[in-house]
């Protein structure tokens, strides 16, 4: 026994060594896999005229109050979560929400009864850094990820794969353990928007950031709580979103069009709402319904162009300088964030031009991928080779030598 040992803890060591190798192998064959890109030179907004993103609102257009992002216990309890999906729906309804979908790793929940037309959505990632993205209306799971430290290459790559699978893009907590950096922000392309508020942090510098350089991206608040039935774990943050009708596919249309807006408040409440608001020309009406406020007008830089106190309506005029425009509230309780205003050539939504993907450079770098690729499975191909030939002899009962 004791005269096996050495051998065993030898072969263990080489099969651990080798499996190790073969791992380091493929982790580098994905990186090189990712797609080089060529990323459009930031911009700011222009034009003379606004998009307006609040233009086919009207007084009767119905405000469904939903949270985009929260967790429940799934995968065996590997991810952080607590509750079941059936436990967060309840604790959403009660706080008077119209939709809250379960937001798990990986996974797309329905709850029953399992509706169709129901807004689903699911938070992608699993990498060190917490670069993830809520994927809205989802076709189905996409499971490519860079587990390790990611670069905009890979980051563009991921939502260039997510938008062709779901409805909508959402960049989720940019912040967090500095997951996007400015020039991230300045160059990525393809998402919808970014959650610029949460349990995880606040992102209104990344949103100003994205605007800046001429990114049409939404603001979006949600919850991101991982335990909702518990007190003050959720109710936190949400959207109000106008939509003709509570499904799927009108939700995400009205997001993708920008006629949503992002409300912090607690458990569920909020002490003002957006009434209404117009754009004609370059002067801007907002009104509000509920305790009177302090309002804003947030210009490029995040800098406050304008501001009023105790009010619940202001008109302003835009300065013909400024590329974007946004509305923030804030009242003892609530905070509200409207969509900006963009410069536009037309008055329609301002067109980006996306991020590319460089041919030749990616196609070099996948063949070393390949070679790569062609070393962890050489190995393995030659030891089933031996394999067969040790078997077939002792088959025919010829000596491994002869055999060969």
């Amino acid at each position: 026994m004791s005269m096996l040992a050495p051998f065993r803890s030898s072969h263990l060591g080489r099969v651990l060594a080798a499996t190790g190798n073969a791992a380091l192998l493929g982790l580098a064959a994905l990186y090189l896999w990712c797609p080089v890109h060529r990323f459009p030179t930031p911009r700011p907004f222009h034009g003379q005229y606004w998009y307006n993103p609040y233009a086919s609102v009207t007084g009767d257009t119905r405000w469904w109050k939903v949270n985009l992002h929260a967790h429940t216990r799934a995968w065996l309890g590997l991810t952080s979560g607590r509750g079941s999906a059936d436990d967060a729906i309840a604790r959403y309804r009660e706080m008077g929400f119209d939709a809250a979908p379960v937001s798990n790793y990986q996974a797309v929940t329905r709850t029953p009864p399992d509706d169709a037309a129901a807004l689903t959505v699911y938070e992608h990632g699993f990498n060190l850094r917490k670069v993830h993205f809520l994927a809205l209306a989802p076709r189905s799971v996409d499971w490519l990820d860079y587990p390790l430290l990611q670069g905009r290459d890979e980051e563009q790559h991921r939502i260039d794969r997510l938008r062709s699978t779901a409805g909508v893009v959402i960049m989720a907590h940019p912040r967090l353990r500095h997951a996007l950096s400015n020039a991230d922000l300045q160059a990525l392309t393809g998402y919808t928007a970014m959650e610029i508020g949460s349990k995880m942090g606040r992102s209104l510098d990344a949103w100003n950031v994205a605007l800046d350089a001429g990114h049409p991206v939404w603001g979006v608040a949600a919850d991101d709580t991982h335990d909702a039935p518990t007190p003050n774990e959720s109710g936190s943050f949400w959207s109000m979103i106008a939509a003709p009708n509570l499904d799927g596919s009108s939700l995400t249309s009205a997001i993708t069009a920008g006629a949503a807006y992002a409300v912090f408040g607690h458990s569920g409440r909020a002490d003002i709402a957006l009434r209404s608001v117009s754009l004609v020309g370059d002067t801007l009406s907002v009104t509000l319904e509920g305790a009177t406020a302090e309002l804003q007008l947030v210009g490029p830089g995040g800098r406050v162009l304008e501001s009023a106190v105790g009010v619940d309506n202001v008109r302003w005029v835009l300065p013909c300088d400024a590329a974007w425009v946004r509305v923030a509230a804030r009242s003892p309780t609530t905070r509200l964030f409207l969509q900006p205003f963009l410069r536009s050539e037309t008055g329609a939504m301002p067109q980006v031009t996306g991020a590319t993907v460089a041919a030749l450079p990616t196609l070099m770098r996948r063949s070393l991928a390949s070679v790569l690729l062609l070393l962890v499975f050489a190995p393995l191909v030659e030891r089933l080779r031996q394999r067969t030939r040790s078997s077939f002899a002792g088959a025919v009962g010829v000596p491994l030598r002869d055999a060969a």
